[in-house]
């Protein structure tokens, strides 16, 4: 029943990183159990500048529920700053994606999983008291939201994305026209649009229900 923090240090450039790291996560974990229950999972940290967003030089990634994976890129020149900034919305987003893998999973279809990274996005924002979403989540202008919608309409529901399509939504495409984090900003609109119009609910009591609950927000994003 436990939460395991592994800091793959064999890479001698993340020991000075190693403490903070773990005091970190055990306060994101912590925050997190105040909402949900949180069990059997391994958070592995290792040097992994690909798998690092850019702009802050950490990345995360939860492919199953009980693995989650934080990469850091030690080159980085700010990263002992944004470790402090971004780790715990990080870590809380991905912590998200764990319990929602055990039930309903996080989805093979477009529309599943925009709901998933929405879902996550405003989990953080609930955990850590944010007022502003993440730049993934506010990275297209309105025009843009109008006309990406109307292309990713015809395919929600679609058969599941292969791992190419999920990295245009998601990372966007210049081949086929989609900008970088297009899925993740039009599921934290879907998911902010159902809960201004239930205000008792929160992405902590929403973390196990179906993506086709919030169907009926699809006009409200647009």
């Amino acid at each position: 029943m436990s939460i395991n923090i592994h800091i793959l240090a064999a890479s001698k450039k993340m020991r000075p990183y190693a403490k903070r790291l773990k005091f970190l996560t055990v306060g994101a974990v912590k925050s997190v159990k105040r909402l949900l229950s949180l069990t059997n999972i391994d958070i592995v940290f290792s040097d992994y500048p690909e798998g690092a967003i850019p702009e802050i030089g950490i990345g995360g990634f939860t492919p199953n529920a009980h693995t989650l994976f934080i990469s850091l890129n030690l080159q980085y020149p700010k990263l002992k700053k944004m470790i402090g900034k971004e780790l715990l919305p990080l870590l809380v987003h991905e912590l998200h994606h764990a319990i929602r893998w055990r039930k309903p999973g996080y989805g093979s279809t477009l529309w599943e999983q925009m709901i998933t990274e929405g879902l996550a996005d405003h989990f953080s924002m609930e955990v850590t008291g944010a007022k502003i979403p993440p730049r993934w989540s506010r990275a297209l202008t309105v025009q843009q939201k109008k006309i990406l919608w109307r292309h990713a309409k015809l395919l929600l529901h679609h058969s599941p994305l292969n791992s190419v399509d999920h990295r245009a939504w998601f990372f966007g495409s210049k081949e086929k026209k989609i900008p970088r984090w297009t899925g993740y900003t039009l599921g934290y609109d879907i998911v902010a649009a159902y809960l201004k119009t239930h205000p008792k609910a929160k992405a902590s009591t929403l973390v196990d229900v179906p993506a086709d609950l919030f169907l009926g927000k699809i006009k409200n994003c647009t």
